[in-house]
């Protein structure tokens, strides 16, 4: 019951956010920064090693968040975050996420294949200043929406690289 109402309560921030987003200048500087944001663990190193290489950029450069589910005896990794960690109206409760969202990144790219709620909370708040996603997600979050039907990784990063090409990004 009480988890219902925070994800409405949830719900209805994100919706009330997005519509005011307002369309923002894309600044001129190169990629240098990149946040990702997946649910599914299995596919960071796939991502990290086809980015690195389609982008010419250092492990170093990238910050990955993972969203899993919560349960009772979860390891705690830092790259992790649950559902417990937003609270009511979309609150970060936890320090890890509110440093994710008030970094600075050139650009967020969110390779979630479904609508998550807290994984777009987090593209939402981001200050990211490129943002990056399928289509069919929720295409109001991003500045880039590639669409694939197999939502295939390795598609969003060869469409990535074309379009960052095109905008001089890298």
């Amino acid at each position: 019951m009480i988890a219902k109402l925070k994800e409405k309560s949830i719900q209805k921030f994100y919706n009330k956010t997005i519509v005011e987003k307002n369309a923002k200048n894309q600044p001129q500087h190169k990629v240098k920064k990149i946040a990702i944001l997946l649910d599914n663990e299995s596919l960071e190193n796939i991502v990290i090693t086809s980015l690195t290489n389609q982008l010419s950029l250092k492990k170093e450069a990238i910050t990955v968040l993972i969203y899993k589910p919560f349960e009772k005896k979860q390891e705690v990794l830092p790259t992790f975050f649950t559902d417990k960690e937003v609270g009511f109206k979309a609150g970060l409760k936890s320090d890890k996420l509110k440093s994710f969202v008030k970094n600075e990144y050139d650009l967020l790219i969110n390779y979630i294949k479904t609508p998550n709620l807290y994984l777009n909370i987090i593209t939402l708040l981001s200050k990211a200043t490129l943002k990056v996603g399928f289509a069919d997600v929720d295409d109001r979050l991003y500045d880039l929406v590639i669409a694939d039907n197999s939502f295939n990784e390795a598609v969003l990063n060869q469409e990535l690289k074309k379009y960052l090409t095109i905008l001089k990004k890298i």
